[in-house]
């Protein structure tokens, strides 16, 4: 996972977007999977290279670094918690609260980071 450069709140790739905090809430219009089961799978960041894959056994890395990886827990059907270990030895950690919403292959993140008022969206695709 590539550091992204969030301004406000340090988001190391946005699977550190994935991979970098607390939170998802998955939504599936179509679908009757659960969101633990429908986010299962690699996931590009929208506009750029920045690849998450997130397992079964409830841990997200990139693929491209294996330096930066994590844990998620969803504490309900669409509120996720994300812990990431980003890499970075000036911040080797980041935590976050996010909400995601699934519509097949798309995915769509709002990221509240520990103690900041502040939300940011990210935007994913699935890999196939």
């Amino acid at each position: 996972m590539h550091i992204l450069s969030i301004k406000r709140i340090r988001f190391p790739s946005f699977l550190v977007v994935a991979l970098l905090s607390s939170c998802a809430v998955l939504l599936l219009p179509s679908c009757s999977k659960k969101a633990s089961a429908a986010i299962i799978g690699k996931w590009q960041v929208q506009g750029t290279k920045e690849i998450s894959e997130f397992r079964k056994d409830g841990t997200v890395i990139n693929p491209q670094n294996e330096k930066q990886n994590g844990k998620y827990t969803f504490t309900d059907g669409s509120h996720m918690d994300l812990q990431i270990n980003t890499g970075d030895t000036n911040q080797p950690t980041a935590s976050a609260s996010c909400e995601v919403q699934i519509h097949g292959d798309k995915m769509d993140w709002t990221i509240t980071g520990p103690g900041q008022g502040q939300q940011q969206k990210a935007h994913f695709t699935r890999l196939k």
